[in-house]
């Protein structure tokens, strides 16, 4: 029969050529270097984070409970191959809390590789470390046994280990692998020598075929042998060629029974010379030529010593097959030899006499005959004996047993001498039972050595069958000179119970192991009781135990005067200041608003309640009065040092203006001022002091004030101005606000907090209800009267016609192909169908669908075909000129306020105004932006007056609509859009979304034109719009958004579980909404266990951005590799920068792939891998962008986008965001802006350019593609797709059966839920092969198919550091991720890259305590890590 090793490597050949089948089922194997996995386990061990982990989480068990799982979890071990020293050293530091999987990641983080059972070592085991002359990687052979090296440190000796030269021979260090390479190939050629006989593992068996018996094949081999020396005494060559045939089959047939050759051929030598030297001197038994020889060295009896058998006939096979026979075997109910019960001995003295005759007669016993009845279904006489390896090997295989292994005893000179190791099965039940386990054996004569491998083997062998097998009588079926040791060793009576010796000893260590904990835990009960009573005493009575003990009195008492002396002197100014001039005017002018009237009123209801809602029109001057009121009267009563005011505003520069517009009405000078009461603090600007008593801010600084103390601690008024608003934030506080009004009433403190709740506009029932029934106050508006021109109007009075190419205009005479673009992008139906290039198209038909004719029949038939033919959804931006130009040539002076819905919708009607002849030359310096976006000291010129004879234009978002005043507006232009913050569950981003804004806020945008003198507004939007299909009011934001980082904000106040919390609120948002946030923040990692904030949750929640986002932006501060992260996640939150024209989508892509290939840009690193990835081709648009536009200037920058169909506002956009993410990250510390950057002109410009700086720490790896990739997988995972060798079994087989017949390419991927496809306008779209079988992507979306739009290939190394739940399977080196993506890598390998993750979790921790960490890039964990993704980008030679 042909060798089945053959068999199995044509077939594996055969596998692998195989195209349409994925690869093998473990999935894709980690190749890490042992240089590199060799630091790594250093830096760890060093790291000590590892040592302290220990947990306790079993106190409800009882003692029995703990030493009954912690023996359990001891022979599961053992089982597995582990010493009983390395078990005891893992279930020492583990302890109580100790589990099977928790001691496998220790035992395979803390033991040096060649300790460790094979299954578990990884590639460092076998690899020399000596600078990678010798290229091997652990993709070699699964089974290749390392190099034996008992020398190797231990953890706690790593961190005083040199570093050898590679001459030095054997070292006793962890680089004891930096030897020579001649030595190390003698070393490995000598062990794979040994290795020919020591293995004895059972090798991959053809299932198709049933192994031949072992007797069997050794009978034809010593006939082939017999045969083959007659033939040479012949000189018959022909006789031997055919006999060496039969030989070297036999043989290999013999080695895919995993047992040595050597040990035939010995056993055929042993018979051979023993029939040379005619020792045959007993009886002849004449049968067949067959000799039998009586053992009368050894006093034996009628004991067949060798036995050769001429025939070839059959004998009855004892070796199982792997159908089945082992079990057989076993259910025939023999113990044989009874090898673990225990000893009957009473264990009393007896006299000597009786003790030798009790011997001889149980070495009668033994040597009788008889004893062949426990040797049934192994040996019988007759069978021919065998060496003791061949013997151990049989009656492990028989149990079920793992082969023994045999390993060289180190320091034994020029002899040999061998420890042999079992590892046993455990077997029964109850009293029965019998413990498994590994068990390791030698010599009883330590020192003694043997001239020959196989002799001192086959003793050692012999040895663990006498001790293993005490009631067998194995030296009936063994050769000599093995036998007569086994029978010394019997009249000598070493045997020591094995079975007992392991179990005391393990019992022994678990209840030493248990009672030192209960030790432990009485020493920490008795300090708890001395230290517990004192933390009682000081929770229960702090103040007074305080106030008693440290002498808090006087500091409570000088802090009250100050603020006594404070608030005289702050008194005594106030009435100096009314009698001067200057204040008196502005008393006047103050006295004149509608709000004044009302001054007492609000006070007076103040002080008899915590909340007051204020409900005052446009112009009645509540924003800018009512903190005054309050400022004022506490002054005037001599509490001015104990006041503290704090008014949120809903944007930056509202708090801004608002600010300075007060302290200009109270006669000070600019807040933030020695001698002002009044500033204002908002993101990235603060001027405020120790004096200040009003402070206008965002609500998120208020936030994040509370984030500090956890209370509203030293605030006596918070005013929430512009409620009606009913942003997220907003609701939020209004939540926390309530909360602690209750407790504050529970609890009569003093002074009390009081909350004023303001707005122009406001559902006020709504508001008091929530708060109680709270009292509301109305004030009258002081605005002029504003005429209103609805869309119809506006087209008819200035004769407007619509062209029919216009994007505003449904064009009914071209029909729509498919696949051709979709001009307009900011239509609330065209907005998804647009984006990205897509080819899907409007399906309706080409009219308004809003139009309806009876409203219009008064009207010109011009007026009535335009608004017929009308987009709504779309602006109009030539109508938006003519307007603009029409009222700047015919209406008197005063300033233009246009609203539109953004910044790229801003710059588009700038562009087409500065290029108008009207607003040429100065006029142009007039065409003023308002948005967010702009700097402070820009955003201020909208106040300042123009020239005579210029008119000013400020074209702004919904930034202007309420809280600020620009005194010489008078016309108001309005789109009647906003963009709102909207869920977008195709990115799973929040995004902002194009909109109809709501009657509320159209009421607001008219009252901006009659605030100084009557206004006229021009809307643009018809009347039937406004009357029939606007919202009365906005959608409040938690409604309509995703409640991600509102949860974030829960944890982070530590305002208990997130459901209770959030169904508080005004407007409750639904169950499913709360449900699918907090699962989302357990994907990301941003909480744990039960709703518990991790270091990673603390630091998101301190990031006003998606949590995908800011997850990304996070690492990529801490991996030095900021720059392109800034990038990418500025894209991610806005849009492509690509634009598709119609018919040019090939033209668009090889542009792309233009951009990676022209390194002239600055990207250094770009090969294939880099090309599968459309955020890096984004990532490099940006740089080659910014630096066009920094060196060569707007002109040149404009070009280059064209060349390569690029989008100029996206890129303009892109830098602001770059800049907005920077800043943020600068918030929470992690990187420092550099002094004084917004002085002069240009600081976005000088600030996105000081992030690209790859000389800051910041940016150290910004280079690296492969790092830049792992960062992506670190923002966008779960966002995961993985084609079938990257995913399980068992999850493959469910997608399989829920996808149905699928294609048999390989490329096939899924989501963990479905079969998904690459988009077309990806770039990985038509890609046949990929660099790894996992990918990233944003969004999906679905037409025919599911669609992956901008994807990016990413490794499995990331996956490991930053994918979700890792799950190893220890024995069969496979890793599962979240329970459906797999990949394989050696226990010892994939417990590191978990140790890394959990000391990743520490760096972020330490960040919390620390967050001014420059250097954190130059952490040792961190290069450790951007190493190992740089190693895997290598390619693989």
């Amino acid at each position: 029969m042909a060798p089945k090793k053959k068999q199995q490597q044509q077939k594996q050949k055969a596998s692998s050529s195989s195209k349409n089948k994925p690869q093998s089922s473990s999935g894709p194997k980690l190749q890490i270097s042992a240089e590199n996995e060799n630091r790594l386990r250093r830096l760890l061990l060093n790291s000590g984070r590892s040592a302290t982990n220990s947990v306790h989480e079993d106190s409800n068990l009882t003692k029995a409970q703990k030493a009954k799982k912690l023996h359990s979890v001891y022979e599961k071990l053992s089982c597995e191959g582990f010493t009983d020293d390395h078990i005891e050293r893992a279930l020492s530091h583990l302890k109580e809390s100790a589990t099977f999987e928790a001691a496998l990641d220790w035992l395979c983080l803390i033991l040096p590789p060649n300790e460790l059972p094979l299954k578990f070592r990884s590639s460092a085991a076998i690899l020399p470390s000596d600078g990678g002359s010798v290229g091997i990687i652990s993709t070699a052979r699964d089974d290749w046994a390392p190099l034996p090296d008992s020398s190797v440190a231990t953890a706690h000796e790593m961190e005083e280990i040199p570093i050898k030269n590679k001459v030095q021979r054997k070292v006793d260090t962890l680089d004891s692998f930096q030897q020579s390479q001649a030595d190390w190939i003698r070393q490995y050629m000598e062990q794979h020598d040994e290795d020919e006989y020591e293995s004895w593992e059972d090798a991959a068996v053809d299932e198709a075929s049933e192994p031949r018996n072992y007797e069997i094949i050794r009978e034809e081999y010593h006939h082939a042998r017999l045969q083959a020396i007659n033939a040479k005494e012949r000189k018959d060559k022909r006789g031997q060629e055919q006999s060496g045939q039969i030989i070297r089959k036999l043989k290999q047939e013999l080695s895919d029974l995993g047992i040595s050759v050597d040990t035939l051929a010995a056993e055929f030598e042993s018979c051979h010379r023993a029939i040379e030297n005619k020792t045959i001197e007993a009886v002849v038994s004449g049968e067949d030529g067959c000799v039998e020889s009586a053992v009368e060295q050894v006093g034996l009896q009628n004991n067949e010593m060798v036995t050769e058998n001429c025939s070839t006939q059959d004998v009855s096979s004892s070796i199982p097959s792997q159908d089945g026979t082992v079990a057989d075997a076993e259910s025939e109910d023999i113990e044989l030899g009874d090898m673990f019960l225990e000893d009957s001995s009473s264990g009393q003295a007896l006299h000597p006499e009786i003790v030798e005759m009790q011997k001889k007669e149980k070495m009668k016993e033994l040597t009788s005959e008889k004893n062949l009845e426990k040797l049934e279904g192994i040996w019988k006489k007759g069978d021919p004996q065998k060496i003791p390896k061949a013997i151990l090997h049989q009656l492990c295989q028989r149990f079920g047993w793992e082969a023994p292994k045999y390993s060289k005893i180190q320091g034994t000179g020029d002899g040999c001498s061998y420890t042999v190791s079992v590892i046993r099965k455990s077997s029964g039940r109850g009293k029965n039972r019998k413990v498994g386990g590994l068990t390791t054996l030698q010599l009883p004569t330590p020192g003694e050595t043997f001239e020959l491998a196989e002799d001192a083997q086959n003793r050692v062998a012999a040895f663990a069958l006498y001790q293993l097998f005490p009631d067998l009588p194995v030296h009936l079926m063994m050769t000599y000179p093995y036998a007569s040791l086994v029978l010394q060793w019997l009249e000598g009576d070493l045997s020591g119970d094995v079975k007992n010796t392991e179990t005391d000893r393990r019992v022994g260590f678990v209840d030493s192991l248990l009672n030192a904990d209960a030790s432990d835990a009485y020493v920490s009960e008795d300090l708890s009781d001395i230290y517990g009573q004192n933390d009682s005493q000081i929770s229960y009575a702090q103040e007074d135990k305080n106030s008693r003990e440290a002498g808090f009195d006087k500091v409570a008492e000088n802090t009250d005067h100050h603020k006594q002396v404070e608030g005289s002197y702050l008194k005594k100014q106030q009435e100096s200041k009314k009698k001067t001039k200057k204040y008196e005017d502005m008393l006047k002018a103050r006295a004149a608003l509608p709000i004044a009237e009302l001054k007492g009123d609000i006070l007076h209801l103040l002080k008899d309640n915590d909340v007051l809602v204020i409900c005052g029109e446009t112009g009645c001057g509540k924003t800018t009065q009512v903190p005054q009121f309050i400022l004022d009267d506490m002054v005037e009563k001599g509490h001015g040092g104990l006041c503290n005011i704090v008014c949120t505003q809903p944007r930056r520069i509202a708090a801004i203006s608002v600010a300075e517009r007060v302290a200009d009405e109270r006669c000070e000078s600019s807040p933030g001022s020695k001698d002002s009461l009044v500033g204002y603090q908002v993101r990235l600007d603060s001027a405020r002091n120790e004096r200040t008593k009003l402070l206008f801010c965002t609500t998120g600084i208020l936030l994040r004030m509370i984030v500090g103390n956890k209370s509203f601690a030293d605030i006596t008024h918070v005013i929430v101005d512009e409620v009606h608003e009913r942003s997220l934030l907003g609701d939020f506080l209004l939540i926390i606000l309530k909360n602690f009004i209750e407790k504050q009433s529970a609890i009569y403190t003093q002074p009390k907090l009081k909350v004023i709740l303001m707005s122009a506009t406001v559902d006020s029932q709504l508001f008091s209800h929530y708060f109680g029934d709270c009292p509301v106050i109305h004030a009258q508006g002081r605005t002029h009267p504003v005429t209103t021109h609805f869309l119809e109007d506006i087209h008819e009075s200035i004769d407007y016609r619509l062209a029919s190419d216009s994007p505003a205009s449904f064009r009914s005479d071209i029909p729509m192909q498919k696949g051709a673009a979709v001009d307009n992008h900011r239509g609330k139906k065209n907005l998804v169908l647009s984006a990205w290039g897509d080819e899907s198209l409007l399906s309706k038909g080409y009219s308004n669908p809003y139009y309806v004719p009876e409203n219009y029949q008064t009207y010109t038939e011009q007026t009535q075909q335009n608004l017929k033919k009308l987009n709504e959804d779309v602006i109009d931006y030539d109508l938006l000129e003519d307007l603009i130009c029409h009222v700047d040539e015919t209406y008197p002076e005063g300033a233009i306020l246009v609203f539109l819905p953004g910044v790229s919708e801003i710059h588009t009607l700038l562009d087409k105004l500065a290029a108008s002849y009207q607003f040429r030359g100065v006029a142009s310096e007039w065409l003023l932006p308002l948005h967010s976006s702009i700097a402070s000291s820009e955003q201020k010129k909208v106040f300042l007056r123009p020239p005579d004879d210029i008119r000013k234009v400020i074209i702004a978002t919904n930034i202007a609509e309420t809280s600020i005043t620009i005194d010489d507006v008078v016309y108001v232009i309005d789109c009647g859009k906003h963009k709102e913050n909207r869920y977008n569950p195709r990115k799973k981003l929040s995004s902002m979304v194009e909109d109809w804004i709501s009657r509320a806020n159209a009421r607001q945008r008219r009252g901006r034109a009659g605030r100084v003198k009557p206004g006229i507004c021009f809307c643009l939007y018809t009347r039937h719009r406004f009357e029939k299909l606007m919202r009365p009011f906005q959608l409040p934001e938690m409604l309509r958004m995703p409640l991600v980082e509102l949860c974030l904000q829960i944890k982070l106040l530590s305002l208990g579980r997130i459901m209770p919390f959030l169904q508080k609120a005004l407007e409750p948002p639904t169950e499913e909404a709360i449900t699918s946030a907090i699962s989302l923040l357990y994907e990301v990692g941003a909480v744990e266990g039960d709703e518990e904030l991790t270091p990673l949750g603390y630091h998101l929640a301190k990031l006003p951005v998606d949590v995908l986002i800011g997850k990304m932006m996070l690492y990529g501060g801490i991996f030095g590799c900021l720059s392109p992260i800034l990038s990418i996640s500025a894209f991610l939150s806005y849009k492509s920068p690509f634009i598709y024209p119609k018919d040019e989508r090939h033209a668009v892509e090889r542009a792309k792939l233009a951009l990676l290939t022209d390194k002239a840009g600055g990207a250094n690193d770009i090969d294939n891998g880099d090309r599968q990835s459309d955020h890096l081709i984004m990532m490099i648009a940006y740089k080659k962008w910014e630096k066009i536009l920094r060196e060569n200037g707007a002109k040149a920058a404009e070009r280059f986008c064209k060349s390569y169909f690029l989008s100029s506002s996206v890129m303009n956009m892109i830098r602001d965001m770059r800049v907005q993410f920077g800043t943020l990250l600068a918030d929470i510390g992690l990187i420092e802006l550099p002094k004084n950057y917004q002085v002069g002109g240009k600081w976005k410009e000088k600030l996105d350019s000081w992030f690209s700086d790859t000389s800051q720490a910041f940016n150290v790896y910004s280079n690296h593609s492969s790092v830049v990739k792992a960062l992506l997988c670190a923002g966008l995972y779960p966002n995961v797709a993985a084609t079938e060798q990257g995913i399980s079994e068992k999850a493959l087989n469910s997608l399989r059966q829920s996808a149905g017949p699928t294609t048999a390419d390989s490329n096939v991927w899924f989501d963990g839920r479905r079969v998904v496809h690459i988009h077309p306008s990806s770039v990985n779209s038509n890609l046949k092969t990929f660099q790894h079988p996992f990918l990233v992507f944003l969004e999906k979306v679905e037409t025919t198919k599911v669609f992956l739009r901008d994807t990016t290939i990413t490794s499995p190394y990331s996956i490991l550091l930053f994918g979700g739940s890792m799950s190893i399977q220890h024995q069969t080196g496979i890793v599962t991720i979240d329970g459906w993506l797999k990949m394989a890598a050696p226990a010892q390998t994939a417990v590191l890259f978990k140790e890394l993750r959990l000391t990743l979790h520490s760096i972020l921790k330490e960040l919390i305590r620390k967050p001014q960490t420059a250097n954190i890039a130059e952490n040792n964990v961190i290069q450790s890590i951007v190493n190992l993704l740089l190693e895997e980008d290598k390619p693989k030679r």
